[in-house]
């Protein structure tokens, strides 16, 4: 009888269990809600909220599954892998080098001290910290793009004290510290790098703007560089993400945004240390501009998921 691979797939979670079904494997996919893509077409499925450890676990258990696939970057999904971990399940990513990244300032601390580029930022944690706001100013000045350092919404550009104070405000409410970086304009891209056994492998310089895809507030049409690199400089980018990836600690299949400015330098935004490799309603505008353009050239990046965790399982 064929072996059972755990999966937590979120929006991947089809694609991911076809690339196991195509290998040969059963696939015991945990869904965080019903109808979640996979939930049709795996062999067995749990749905129930991933912060209930330990009816996941007995769930793996009773299927004997000893392999973990996380085709979701959500912070409760590395929780859980984290304790499953504990039990014997060996997950696909490194899930230490993965909540580090969850927290966008630590991240920037750690890429920094290894000597690579992100921009100048300011962090707030709480509103009993409240900074005057003309020490932002100095630290990353005007604009700047405010972020949530743990994702609880999504990013806005503030061009004045006013805006940036509203931007402060709004995120702190929503649950999570702030992140204000420096706004820099370049060229917005995206690279993913499969991290397997010390090896890492960037696969394009894909060209897509989020504060364009997703309409961001405060971001205007007129400020995104439509140009693209010249193939010299895709290739420094590809090189650089590689060793980026590396220095991270991270394995499976991370995906890094950069700002990257024509001849010159390339400058970290974020990253999602796990991807998403299939195609859903939900990241429509990131399909048609990632997802899709690949799959054009041949690079599946589902595949690419599934055949870098069987090289760490040691499996075919």
């Amino acid at each position: 009888m064929s072996k059972i691979i755990g999966l937590i797939g979120g929006a991947s979670g089809k694609d991911l269990t076809k690339q196991l079904h195509e290998k040969g494997y059963r696939v015991a996919l945990v869904a965080g809600k019903n109808g979640e893509l996979g939930t049709d077409i795996a062999d067995y499925v749990l749905t129930i909220d991933l912060q209930n450890v330990d009816t996941i676990r007995s769930f793996f258990h009773d299927l004997n599954v000893k392999h973990l696939i996380l085709g979701t970057g959500h912070r409760y999904a590395f929780k859980l892998a984290e304790e499953l971990e504990k039990d014997g399940i060996t997950p696909n990513v490194n899930v230490k080098a993965s909540l580090i990244a969850k927290v966008k300032n630590d991240y920037r601390d750690l890429i920094c001290e290894k000597g690579f580029l992100s921009p100048a930022y300011f962090t707030i944690t709480n509103k009993d910290e409240m900074p005057d706001i003309k020490m932002i100013e100095e630290k990353v000045g005007f604009p700047c793009v405010v972020k949530a350092a743990i994702d609880t919404m999504y990013p806005q550009k503030a061009n004045t004290e006013v805006e940036l104070k509203a931007a402060i405000e709004e995120i702190l409410n929503s649950g999570s510290p702030v992140l204000i970086e420096q706004f820099i304009k370049g060229i917005d891209i995206t690279v993913p790098v499969s991290v397997v056994n010390n090896t890492a492998k960037a696969y394009a310089v894909c060209y897509y703007s989020k504060a364009e895809e997703c309409d961001l507030k405060g971001f205007t049409h007129e400020e995104y560089m439509k140009k693209h690199l010249s193939k010299e400089d895709e290739i420094k980018v590809l090189d650089y993400c590689e060793r980026l990836a590396l220095a991270s600690g991270f394995e499976g299949l991370p995906r890094f945004d950069a700002m990257a400015l024509p001849g010159g330098d390339t400058y970290v935004l974020e990253v999602n240390s796990v991807g998403v490799t299939g195609i859903s309603d939900h990241y429509e505008p990131y399909n048609n501009a990632v997802l899709r353009p690949l799959m054009k050239q041949g690079i599946n990046l589902a595949e690419i998921t599934v055949n870098t965790a069987m090289r760490k399982f040691g499996l075919k």
